[in-house]
C-alpha cells in the first residue's frame, strides 16, 4: 500500500475551514505517529494511516460536489461523519492516531460501494493520491483484518452490512 505523495488540497473546490482544520490536524497527527520510528505501528498500519487524511479530503470533496448523485453523497456523508466522530468503534481519544484505521476501512468500503454506482469519474477528479484509488480501496479492504485485528474488523463489517455496505 503506497501512501499519497501529493498535497490533498490541490484539487479545486470550496471546503469549509473547520474541515480543513480537521484535515490539517489529522495529517499532523498521522505524520507524527508514522514518523521516524513508525510510532510502534506495523509498516502496513503506518502506510495505511498515511492514506487517512487524503481519503478524508476525498470524502469532503465528493460530498460538496453537486454533480455527485444525492444518494451517493448521503452514503459518503455518513462515512465523513464517522471520520469526525470523537468516539467510535476504535476511538482516537483512547488509541491516538491508530484510531483512524477503522475510519479509513469504513471510508474505503463506502467508496468501494460508491464506485459501483457511477462515481469513478468523480473520484478520479477529486483524488489527490499518487496511487490509483481503486488499488488503495482494494489494499485497505484486503488488509482490514490485519489493520484492525480480526475482532474489530468483524465488528466493522457487521456495522457496515447493517447499513448496506460490504467490504469487498
Amino acid at each position: 500500500m503506497k501512501a499519497p505523495e501529493t498535497d490533498a488540497l490541490d484539487a479545486p473546490g470550496e471546503i469549509d475551514g473547520r474541515l480543513l482544520g480537521f484535515y490539517d490536524r489529522l495529517r499532523a497527527r498521522v505524520a507524527g505517529t508514522t514518523g521516524k520510528s513508525g510510532g510502534g505501528l506495523r509498516d502496513s498500519a503506518a502506510q495505511a494511516l498515511m492514506l487517512a487524511p487524503d481519503v478524508f479530503i476525498l470524502l469532503v470533496r465528493l460530498v460538496l460536489d453537486r454533480e455527485v448523485p444525492a444518494s451517493s453523497r448521503r452514503l459518503i456523508g455518513g462515512a465523513l461523519f464517522y471520520f469526525v466522530l470523537p468516539i467510535d468503534l476504535f476511538p482516537e481519544a483512547f488509541t491516538g492516531p491508530a484510531g483512524y484505521l477503522d475510519d479509513l476501512v469504513i471510508a474505503c468500503a463506502v467508496l468501494g460501494e460508491a464506485f459501483g454506482h457511477e462515481l469513478e469519474h468523480f473520484t478520479r477528479r477529486h483524488w489527490s493520491g499518487s496511487a490509483r484509488l481503486g488499488e488503495v480501496l482494494g489494499d485497505v479492504a484486503r488488509t482490514a483484518d490485519s489493520l484492525l485485528g480480526a475482532d474489530l474488523a468483524a465488528r466493522v463489517r457487521r456495522f457496515l452490512e447493517r447499513r448496506g455496505v460490504r467490504i469487498s
